[in-house]
């Protein structure tokens, strides 16, 4: 089997306040009760030359002037699955459960830095009021972040391959879930932060 390829993650600053709120065709928004199934890949392949398994993620804001003034950002702030831009040749893995188990993995681990992205946007959210600068930082810093976490996920679990470790990630990934609870997209109370 082919070394199966990470997905790639996508940071956008979007102004649309609509944009956020209504899932395209082929796109999954990060659920703790519905994980990544086969049917979710829509590109079928079956090419020697392509990856088996490829997926592709989006972190993106609509985050307008006036948001300053909400309770939380949650909403704000979207972790999505980009089925029409992922695949999986099931042709070529031969542990199809285990790869998707992988690439879930990997779409918790956007997801920690979606909550990430929703927390920094939160703390910083009085300073949205004088410009974007702010929010551009922080994209930034989340997308270096991502990506040096998903190396390292990679490289630790030898893409997929080795259980022990990967064992160890879903254990971590579920733990900075749980600490992270209060900025799932879900959550729309307000949410008072420590000092």
């Amino acid at each position: 089997m082919k070394r199966a390829l990470l997905g790639l993650i996508i940071v956008c600053s979007i102004i649309n306040k609509t944009f956020g709120q209504n899932l395209q065709e082929g796109q999954k928004r990060w659920s703790a009760e519905h994980p990544l199934a086969v049917d979710d890949f829509k590109i079928k392949i079956s090419d020697e030359n392509n990856e088996a398994v490829y997926s592709q993620f989006m972190i993106y804001h609509a985050i307008g002037g006036f948001d300053f003034m909400q309770r939380n950002l949650n909403q704000k702030i979207e972790n999505i699955f980009l089925g029409n831009a992922s695949w999986i040749d099931t042709t070529k893995v031969g542990e199809i459960d285990k790869q998707i188990e992988f690439q879930q993995l990997q779409f918790d681990l956007a997801e920690i830095h979606a909550r990430k992205f929703r927390k920094r946007a939160l703390e910083n959210k009085k300073k949205i009021a004088k410009g974007f600068d702010i929010i551009k930082q922080i994209n930034n810093d989340i997308l270096s972040e991502f990506s040096e976490s998903r190396l390292e996920l990679v490289k630790e679990t030898e893409s997929g391959r080795n259980n022990e470790k990967i064992e160890e990630w879903k254990a971590k990934t579920a733990a900075e879930l749980k600490e992270l609870n209060d900025f799932r997209y879900e959550n729309k109370k307000k949410i008072k932060l420590d000092k």
